[in-house]
């Protein structure tokens, strides 16, 4: 016989991919000892309709191939330890990044997309197995919960693609928001409060960090929610979740990025753990919070992650005016240097910004021979070269304005425009950016 088995503590994404991989291959599907809390209130549905099997119901010699699935790390497959070693093939589906404790398999398909259901549905839609309203449900609520409804940075179009295939294949949105809502255990909101009242800031290389700590007696399910749910609140980049279980006598790490530039995969494969860029974990043992904290902030320091920033994109020399430049002057220069606005000076220093905008605002008026500073924007926004480019949109954003002088010891070294994020955000990874021209 052939069995599915997947992770410890399986989620959402693991339980769809294992009832797929059964499907595609006539096996049967292990039920995990330990499940999170959104497929525990899943299967208690549901559970008697997926045809999961014990482990303890299967005898190990008659076991012929086992299927892996949505891990490759033996550290979270111990429960199964002794069904692996005596399996004479292994096959292995995952989407997780390599680590020096991956098994050994005699077949592997591993990709970087968001959620390893993809990987079997896509199979399934490509050999043309039926797929059953309730099992598009299942498989579309696995690539939901693993790609934040299709908004982590780790989502790829073949998740979304693989999603619509099933919702044209019946898939039941209700029931997917249903066991999607953020519904927290009297645990969980207790953790909450105490992550939210521990929060401290770290600034490393003007990236910034959350850190959060709280110590409990017994181990909390979820706790990575709560974790994610702090960062949801905060503008951070990045989190760190260190939490005590006190009864275990262990220190659980929860990381988690909304930036590519941090690799919370790589950070924390440092603690013996690991996970994807946006998303991962450690365990740790005989260390408090605090020197855990403290570890990781060293770590940070000596490994600091490094964004593009406001200088690897920003335009210089910059087209300044005088504050008594003449109005007609101004359209004049815009017009030559092709640019949509310019930095105004008085004094060597920037006193406002004027536009094309405002430059037509006057000869409407019939007032091109004011000077600028009558009708250029007072209240200027300015940004330092060493910022990320995200705190540029951020600013940008937030003051809906079109540019930003870049400033350095008090002098205007360059200038960021609207059109520069647009190309960056859509044209260009950030990390792989070159410095763009003002269109």
């Amino acid at each position: 016989m052939k069995v599915v088995i997947t992770h410890h503590n399986a989620d959402l994404d693991a339980l769809a991919s294992s009832i797929a991989a059964a499907k595609l291959h006539g096996a049967s599907a292990l039920a995990n000892n330990v499940v999170n809390p959104p497929v525990k209130k899943f299967l208690a549905l549901h559970k008697d309709f997926y045809g999961l099997v014990q482990a303890s119901e299967v005898e190990n010699e008659q076991i012929e191939e086992v299927i892996v699935v949505d891990v490759r790390d033996a550290r979270r497959l111990k429960e199964y330890e002794e069904i692996l070693a005596s399996t004479p093939k292994t096959r292995v589906y995952d989407h997780h990044p390599a680590s020096e404790f991956d098994i050994e398999a005699d077949w592997e398909q591993i990709e970087p997309v968001g959620a390893c259901a993809t990987l079997l549905v896509e199979r399934l839609l490509e050999e043309n197995i039926p797929i059953s309203p309730a099992e598009a449900t299942l498989f579309l609520l696995g690539i939901y919960s693993d790609t934040g409804r299709l908004s982590f940075s780790s989502t790829q179009a073949r998740d979304v693609k693989v999603c619509a295939a099933l919702l044209d294949l019946g898939a039941n949105l209700r029931v997917v928001n249903r066991f999607l809502r953020r519904q927290y255990s009297d645990e969980q909101s207790k953790l909450l409060v105490e992550c939210m009242a521990s929060l401290s800031e770290e600034s490393v290389h003007e990236v910034e960090f959350a850190f959060v700590q709280a110590s409990t007696e017994k181990f909390v399910h979820g706790a990575s929610s709560v974790v994610q749910q702090v960062l949801e609140f905060g503008g951070h980049d990045a989190i760190f979740g260190v939490i005590e279980f006190r009864k275990n006598r262990r220190v659980q790490v929860i990381g988690r990025s909304r930036v590519s530039y941090v690799n919370m995969g790589a950070i924390l494969s440092q603690f013996g753990g690991g996970g994807h860029r946006g998303a991962a974990a450690a365990t740790i043992k005989h260390k408090t919070p605090e020197v855990v904290v403290e570890e990781i902030k060293a770590l940070l320091c000596k490994t600091p992650p490094e964004p593009a920033r406001v200088r690897d994109l920003m335009n210089s020399p910059v087209v300044t005016v005088s504050h008594d430049t003449p109005l007609g002057e101004v359209a004049g220069v815009l017009q030559t240097h092709n640019i949509s606005g310019a930095p105004v000076i008085r004094d060597e220093e920037i006193c406002g910004i004027v536009s094309k905008r405002d430059v037509r605002r006057a000869e409407r008026s019939q007032n091109l021979g004011l000077p600028v500073s009558s009708h250029m924007t007072h209240e200027v926004s300015t940004i330092s070269p060493r910022e990320p480019i995200e705190d540029a949109l951020s600013l940008m954003i937030e003051h809906d304005v079109g540019r930003l002088p870049v400033v350095s010891d008090g002098k205007i070294v360059g200038i960021i425009t609207r059109t520069d994020l647009i190309a960056a955000l859509y044209m260009k990874l950030p990390e792989d950016l070159e410095p763009l021209d003002e269109l």
